[in-house]
């Protein structure tokens, strides 16, 4: 009999609990499957697959059964990965042919009816192609079936959120002392970028906005060459990726002497972002934590200067809870979500602020997960 080592069976322990959290998530999205009365789901959004298998690789295929069956199409090249990455029953096959001719051979061998495809992530001239070559099978377009799922995160996905938003947090604190006068905008994004991996993350998880001075108005100023001047005001939107999933977090800072009505509007947004907050809480909507923020703005004469939602959910994408079939003004909060709420007012040639946070929902009591200073960054 081996000797199995404290460590291997610490690995073991975490290698069990990431194979119940996978069967406990299949479970229920074939619960979903079942409820379209179909048999069958093919999955081609890489955030999806990865969810029900831990594969990380690109260009692959899930077929998941009604009975919970797991057939993943991939090639070669990550045939370790996959071994070493997926647990739990998993039947592998590796490409040698176009995806519709491999998925094809695949849904012939099963006893389908009705086959799911998710509707976001496959091209029309593939969908053709798969009713082509499977006339006897019933194929219908899903939107967002998976993602389902995917908004309540369990145990070891909180764990890995949270570990993003802090690694997200040291870095934002240590280029702190980079933001003055005569620094560059990207020079900031760049030390923030590389921040995010020496700290233990995987890299940013999308392009870091740094917009400074009238820059500060545009909404999705990504880092320039601008030169930080006195009196700037700065938004600066980040977050690194962890495992795979995103933080993202921003605030506004400022240099010097600014603009009275800057100021006032950093207090209008701040105050806005604490009644949002307030409202996150389970059993209220998306729509709540919205109109709790835009109508404090509105109130103040600043209306027409918030443009955008109030926030979307986080995850192993970037972007959730914000589709057109799921937009976040039309979910019920449940706990274990969790969500950004992120009120902005962008003056044009003036100047602009937003603050962000994200927020687990947890019963009465909103949990933020990023507790970076505010107001203490103004006039750095």
């Amino acid at each position: 009999m081996p000797f199995l080592t404290y460590k291997g069976l610490l690995k073991m322990s975490k290698e069990q609990e990431l194979l119940s959290l996978i069967n406990q998530r299949i479970l229920k999205t074939t619960n979903l499957i079942k409820k379209e009365g179909a048999d069958a789901l093919i999955i081609y959004s890489e955030p999806n697959y990865r969810y029900l298998t831990n594969f990380t690789g690109e260009e692959a295929q899930l077929i998941l059964t009604a009975a919970g069956d797991r057939i993943l199409l991939s090639d070669s090249r990550f045939a370790d990965q996959i071994k070493a990455q997926a647990p739990g029953e998993l039947n592998v096959i590796m490409k040698h042919n176009s995806d519709y001719e491999e998925i094809s051979k695949i849904l012939k061998t099963l006893n389908l009816k009705k086959v799911l495809i998710e509707g976001e992530f496959v091209s029309a001239t593939e969908y053709e192609k798969l009713k082509q070559l499977n006339p006897e099978l019933n194929f219908e377009i899903c939107e967002e079936l998976v993602e389902q799922v995917r908004n309540v995160k369990d145990k070891l996905e909180i764990e890995a959120l949270k570990k993003a938003i802090n690694i997200s947090m040291e870095s934002f604190n240590e280029i702190l002392p980079m933001i003055k006068v005569g620094a560059k905008e990207k020079d900031i994004a760049a030390k923030l970028d590389y921040l995010f991996k020496i700290n233990g993350g995987d890299g940013p998880d999308f392009d870091t906005i740094v917009a400074s001075g009238l820059r500060s108005a545009w909404a999705h100023g990504v880092a320039s060459d601008k030169i930080i001047e006195d009196g700037d005001m700065i938004v600066i939107d980040f977050g690194s990726f962890y495992n795979g999933y995103a933080a993202d977090i921003t605030r506004t800072v400022s240099v010097g002497k600014v603009d009275p009505e800057l100021k006032k509007i950093y207090e209008i947004v701040l105050e806005a972002q604490r009644r949002g907050i307030e409202k996150a809480t389970r059993g209220n909507y998306g729509r709540d934590v919205d109109q709790a923020a835009r109508e404090y703005i509105a109130q103040a004469g600043y209306g027409q200067y918030f443009g955008h939602g109030i926030g979307h959910g986080i995850g192993l994408e970037l972007h959730e809870l914000c589709q057109p079939s799921m937009p976040f003004a039309k979910q019920k909060l449940t706990d274990n979500m969790i969500h950004t709420v992120e009120p902005g007012i962008y003056l044009p040639e003036k100047g602009g602020v937003r603050i962000e946070d994200d927020v687990l929902i947890n019963g009465e009591e909103p949990e933020v997960l990023s507790n970076l200073p505010k107001n203490e960054l103004l006039s750095l």
